[in-house]
């Protein structure tokens, strides 16, 4: 099934990401990650934490620029799947400021 949901294009790029929140069970967590993919809506990342569909997280990306302060936002889990080694794939959609674009974003 194709995701119709997903308007703008993915860049597959590692950032450091620290994600908080309440795993599926209401417990707070807070977790330091890495990004799969990233867009101007959302993105996608791995964590140990078990996250409902509709969960809301603060996420914090920090970008591979020399000087720049980390991309503060909130997302919505909109997507979750069991991966290797008791982790979990998660995608967001950003409910707060859209992530910068990149520049490869704008020449596709």
């Amino acid at each position: 099934m194709v995701d119709q949901s997903r308007r703008q294009h993915r860049i597959g790029v590692a950032l450091d990401v620290r994600i908080r929140g309440k795993d599926r069970h209401g417990q707070p967590f807070e977790e330091m990650t890495h990004s799969d993919d990233v867009s101007r809506g959302g993105c996608s990342f791995h964590t140990t934490h078990e996250l409902g569909v509709g969960t809301e997280l603060e996420i914090e990306i920090f970008r591979h620029i020399v000087g720049s302060l980390p991309f503060l936002t909130r997302g919505m889990v909109l997507r979750v799947a069991a991966a290797e080694g008791r982790q979990f794939s998660v995608g967001v959609r950003f409910t707060g400021p859209q992530f910068p674009t990149y520049t490869s974003e704008s020449t596709g």
